[in-house]
């Protein structure tokens, strides 16, 4: 005899299974489509345009999930070490280590070091915070964008009357010309 768990699930199998069969995005016919033009317009034109409309296959819920499981459906549970956001007295001590084995032409060793202990992002954790090397070092745009964070412009909407005046003159001798 089949438990309600057993018979919901198997009955959730069969409609993702009919749903990946009939949708082109989820059963890879876009995908294959991609190296014959004609037929790629032709799919992504019957691809339905509104996002909310496309069928969507929704995660099941279990109760009971492993570690294995859970590291699948959650990006962030990985067994890497984080970088540091900024650089404390251990990180120097491990920056040193590894331009030692860098050095010495031991890449391997330093790739698997880095993994193990991965140097700090930053020197500070302070985002408004940035050296002036680190600025002359940057693109002509970024630094014309972080100087003029730092200027004030001034608005004088007078300005535009005084140039109106010094106009004037001009464009009276203009028409003194013309007629």
């Amino acid at each position: 005899m089949l438990d309600s768990v057993n018979t919901s699930q198997s009955d959730h199998n069969a409609s993702t299974e009919a749903l990946i069969s009939s949708d082109n995005e989820l059963n890879g016919t876009i995908n294959r489509a991609a190296s014959e033009g004609a037929k790629f317009t032709l799919m992504m034109a019957m691809l339905e345009q509104a996002y909310i409309h496309r069928p969507h296959i929704e995660a099941s819920k279990q109760i009971n999930q492993s570690a294995e499981v859970s590291a699948e459906i959650n990006p962030d549970f990985h067994h890497y070490r984080a970088s540091p956001l900024s650089a404390n007295d251990s990180s120097w001590q491990t920056c040193q280590q590894t331009s030692q084995l860098i050095h010495t032409g031991k890449l391997l060793s330093a790739q698997l070091w880095l993994a193990l202990h991965p140097e700090p992002l930053s020197q500070y954790n302070q985002s408004d915070r940035i050296d002036a090397d680190v600025i002359a070092n940057c693109s002509i745009n970024t630094q014309s964008r972080m100087q003029a964070q730092e200027k004030v412009v001034t608005v004088d909407e007078t300005g535009l009357y005084d140039i109106l005046q010094e106009l004037e003159p001009i464009s009276a001798q203009a028409l003194c010309k013309v007629s």
